[in-house]
């Protein structure tokens, strides 16, 4: 049964009782692959890969770090672009590049499909079916989750991939997605950390606990931090007493229950002046689950600002954190602390 935590709402919103950090300890074993560097053909990281996926033509870009050694295994992270943008876009908007350079990880940019004629609301504009959203994905329940399972696969088979450290992040209808991703693919990804979207998805049947953070703004125009009421105005797929009633505390406590944590309320609390942390650390797994809480941030919590073209902006500000924290490291910092057993990964 779950849990009713409504009463605490406002203890936890504000409470600096108790603190906690979530200390980083980066894993510095890697696994040697027993094929050799010119075994692996590096893809072009500014053209299009692409495969057939249920009549649908998916692609993908693939960034690998110039110094990355490829006698050794990489983790790999998988950053899912919003709603009405593209893999491009997301790599220029978030700048996950340098980060991919400083901490040798291999980075994958997916695109949701964009379907002209859809019916849906900004038809024509990427999106991904994350359960409850968005747009011509979830018009036409595009089996999303079977194009990235099969899309892992295909990148861990060709390049050096640690396959116990494969990552998902993504922002607003991509971070919706990684979590869908989370609850119907844990056997294949060791953790999620991800911005501004909440889980749209409940069926939990293939889940077996991994860690997750969601990072959300208290003033986000788009999906507000009490609820996703907002979003019902335009997308009438979301117009559910589960869509409206989700927000980033409900989102923390949904994700508890799903990890078996143990307590009522987040046992970590890391309290500060431009964002707080608030973390359930005791939970099945080993695993850990996470809500970061930007105090003045709005739904781009990404340095860059990325008001040059992007559709509905006169609906939100567009406007980044300014360099007031690294979004990118604070979510490795949480994901690279976990792995896979090489063991459970082939199951």
């Amino acid at each position: 049964m779950r849990r009713t935590y409504s009463s605490l709402l406002a203890f936890i919103l504000f409470s600096s009782v108790l603190s906690g950090c979530t200390g980083v300890n980066e894993s510095t074993e890697e696994l040697h692959d027993s094929k050799t560097t010119d075994d692996y053909e590096i893809p072009n990281p500014d053209a299009y890969e692409c495969f057939e996926f249920e009549g649908w033509d998916r692609c993908w870009l693939v960034y690998v770090p110039e110094n990355l050694n490829l006698s050794l295994r990489a983790p790999v992270i998988f950053e899912l672009h919003g709603w009405a943008s593209s893999s491009f876009e997301m790599r220029n908007y978030t700048s996950i590049t340098s980060l991919a350079e400083e901490v040798g990880a291999i980075v994958v940019h997916p695109e949701g499909l964009a379907i002209p004629n859809s019916g849906a609301f900004g038809e024509n504009q990427e999106s991904w079916n994350a359960g409850v959203c968005c747009g011509d994905a979830k018009a036409q329940e595009i089996n999303d989750v079977g194009f990235l399972i099969k899309l892992i696969e295909n990148v861990t088979s060709r390049l050096p991939i640690d396959e116990g450290r494969v990552y998902f992040t993504g922002w607003s209808n991509g971070c919706q997605m990684s979590q869908r991703m989370a609850l119907e693919a844990s056997h294949l990804i060791a953790a999620v950390a991800c911005t501004s979207g909440y889980l749209g998805f409940t069926d939990d049947s293939l889940y077996s606990p991994i860690p997750v953070m969601e990072m959300h703004g208290f003033l986000d125009e788009i999906a507000q931090y009490t609820n996703s009421g907002r979003l019902t105005l335009f997308e009438e797929d979301a117009r559910t007493i589960e869509a409206v009633q989700n927000g980033a505390i409900e989102n923390l406590y949904d994700w508890a229950n799903y990890n078996n944590c143990e307590g009522f309320m987040p046992d970590s609390i890391q309290p500060g002046a431009v964002f707080s942390i608030q973390s359930f650390t005791s939970c099945d797994n080993g695993t850990e689950v996470a809500l970061f809480t930007s105090h003045g941030g709005g739904h781009n919590l990404y340095i860059n600002d990325i008001c040059d073209g992007v559709p509905y902006d006169f609906i939100w500000s567009c406007v980044g954190n300014q360099g007031l924290y690294d979004t990118h490291q604070i979510m490795w910092d949480f994901m690279s602390r976990f792995s896979k057993e090489l063991e459970e990964v082939g199951e």
